[in-house]
């Protein structure tokens, strides 16, 4: 409303000798006077729009119509209907209401809290709204910039040097997260977005501009026309553009970033991180309760899971009482052994018993990063350069740290990969060249590597003697190729040693009810099979494909997909219907035969 006023104003015309700034019932047209003689008092944007479209001019109204394909009976529907009603972003006491944002606009908040300078200083203002939003790691405006193309960075650099300088947002002083008081910015250092609020803590109506002020209840409102429950960041970046004054657009514009594109960035694809609160406690199962589910799943793992049970019960139970270690992930785990003992299995297990889903797995196979170049496809390349903005890891730690990161076959990474895992693992953050550093001490790291495979292919299931010749073995072999200080930062290196033949056994009879159930729940048939289809299939992965292991039994089985879909296509084409079918062993493959009744 404010601005249409402005460009009526701007527009008029000096008439006897009344300034143009004035706008009065001479000044103005008889249009415009009956447009604005019918609007209510305390009219907002809406009511002026309702107002206005019906008086257009007939070529105006042709040019929407027919170049804008603007639908303006739609359009004032649209302004006539009654708005949602926004929520109140101020206490009756004039402090913010936190609960009144989505976690990821709570996180800009803070940033913008902690500019607040206390009693008697300048308020807050609108450009501090921009420059919190451009400091948020992991935010809309990082996000935007890496969608098209941009260097975050420099935005940031330029909106620090609108705003008067303070901490650098995305620099050191941003580093340090809410449960890290002795970041890289100590305790006394200047806080950044991720730091401790301000002397204050919470925002309130005093210690803001007006224009400030106004811009967060618009923030409100454009989340009530979206019927959106919370103020997501979103909905800041739309009442940051639409404000009179255009200052964080001609600012945005002026950084060489296309403000339209920002915004269908904003509303069609940007999806808020989750709350991720470092000190918050995590509701854990029992350890026995975690120990069992890797007993189902790890069959003829006991050693492994033996060697993995204390560092489990570590992190299980410091999540529980929402305790982190301050400069390391929350485990970091070596696997070696030979191709199909279990390695990959186990990752994905720790993923489900430690964050809930096997899927909360990242899998880098690090045969794609041996050689320099890769380097900028694992934590992205500098600006200017292809692969910026690509990391993979670093994009990853950005999209989700709470995640197992699984680094398959690590010793053929490529020696600048190994050094950036090394800081990994020693420091729980990694550099993004695209922004701020990455933070993975909530992640759970596991490396797998085949060194040593040859030497330990048949070593089965050693005993409680052999184990620490075994281990002194595999730390030899392994010294080989890693440095020390490497393996030194490894909190467990587990060996996984060949299956037995009837550990194989096991593992078919597992398979075999994982395809029937399958097969029950989505093409509802019934599988079975004689009792001693476990052991010939074990005993086919032994002699047929020793290299494969458990993969080789789970290929064997899953090799009866096939055979079931064209009996159930023959069946159909002779109009019967099939039931049940058993698994039959047919040469050296696994088929199935219809059972009547």
């Amino acid at each position: 409303m404010e601005a249409f006023v402005e460009a009526l104003r701007a527009q008029s015309p000096p008439c006897d000798g009344v300034p143009p700034t004035e706008l009065t019932d001479r000044t103005a047209a008889t249009g415009t006077r009956e447009a604005l003689g019918a609007l209510p008092a305390g009219a907002g944007e809406r009511e002026l729009l309702a107002a206005v479209l019906p008086r257009l001019e007939p070529p105006a109204a042709l040019l929407l119509c027919e170049y804008g394909r603007a639908d303006l009976d739609q359009w004032v529907r649209e302004c006539r209907a009654e708005p949602a009603r926004a929520r109140a972003v101020f206490g009756d006491d004039g402090r913010l209401l936190l609960g009144c944002f989505s976690p990821g606009a709570r996180r800009v908040m803070s940033a913008l809290a902690a500019r607040e300078g206390g009693p008697g200083s300048a308020p807050l203002t609108t450009v501090l709204l921009l420059w919190a939003m451009a400091a948020v790691p992991n935010g809309l405006i990082e996000q935007g910039c890496h969608f098209l193309s941009q260097d975050v960075r420099v935005l940031r650099l330029r909106v620090t040097s609108l705003t008067g300088g303070g901490s650098e947002p995305g620099g050191p002083a941003s580093q340090s997260s809410p449960s890290d008081p002795s970041g890289p910015s100590g305790p006394s250092g200047p806080p950044g977005p991720s730091g401790p609020p301000g002397p204050s803590g919470v925002l309130s109506r005093d210690g803001v501009q007006e224009s400030l002020a106004r811009t967060l209840e618009k923030a409100a409102a454009v989340a009530a026309q979206r019927d959106g429950d919370l103020v997501a960041e979103r909905d800041l970046l739309a009442a940051l553009l639409d404000t009179p004054a255009g200052l964080a657009a001609g600012f945005l514009r002026d950084a060489r970033i296309d403000v339209t594109r920002l915004r269908r960035y904003a509303e069609e694809y940007y999806s808020e991180p989750p709350a991720q609160e470092p000190d918050a406690a995590v509701d854990m199962p029992p350890l026995e309760v975690s120990l069992d589910r890797l007993r189902e799943r790890l069959i003829g793992r006991e050693a492994v899971i033996d060697r993995l049970a204390p560092s489990l019960e570590r992190i299980s139970r410091s999540l529980r009482r929402g305790l982190r270690l301050q400069d390391q992930p929350l485990g970091r785990f070596l696997f070696c052994g030979p191709s199909g003992t279990g390695k990959t299995l186990a990752a994905r297990a720790l993923a489900e018993v430690v964050y809930g889903s096997e899927r909360d797995v990242l899998f880098f196979e690090m045969g794609q990063f041996n050689t320099k170049e890769s380097m900028n496809n694992f934590i992205g390349a500098a600006p200017g350069y292809v692969g910026y903005g690509e990391g993979k890891l670093t994009n990853g730690l950005r999209d989700n740290p709470r995640r197992v990161l699984l680094f398959d076959e690590v010793e053929k990474a490529e020696g600048r990969v190994l050094d950036a895992l090394l800081r990994l693992l020693d420091e729980g953050r990694i550099s993004d060249p695209a922004g701020p550093v990455r933070d993975a001490r909530d992640s759970v790291i596991v490396l797998t590597s085949n060194l040593g495979a040859a030497e330990f292919a048949g070593l089965t299931q050693p005993g409680a003697d052999d184990m620490p010749e075994a281990a002194a073995r595999l730390r030899r072999i392994l010294e080989g190729f890693f440095r020390p200080e490497f393996l030194n930062r490894i909190d467990e290196m587990v060996l996984f040693e060949t299956f037995r033949p009837d550990e194989l056994e096991a593992i078919a009879l597992g398979e075999l009810r994982r395809q029937a159930a399958h097969m029950a729940a989505r093409l509802r048939v019934e599988l079975c099979w004689k009792q001693e289809m476990p052991a010939r299939i074990a005993e086919l992965a032994m002699t047929r494909r020793p290299e494969k292991a458990a993969r080789g039994v789970k290929d064997y089985v899953d090799g009866v997909f096939a055979p079931l879909l064209r009996l159930l296509d023959e069946a159909d084409a002779r109009g019967e219907s099939v039931e049940r079918a058993q698994i039959v062993l047919d040469g050296e493959r696994l088929s199935v035969v219809g059972i009547g009744g």
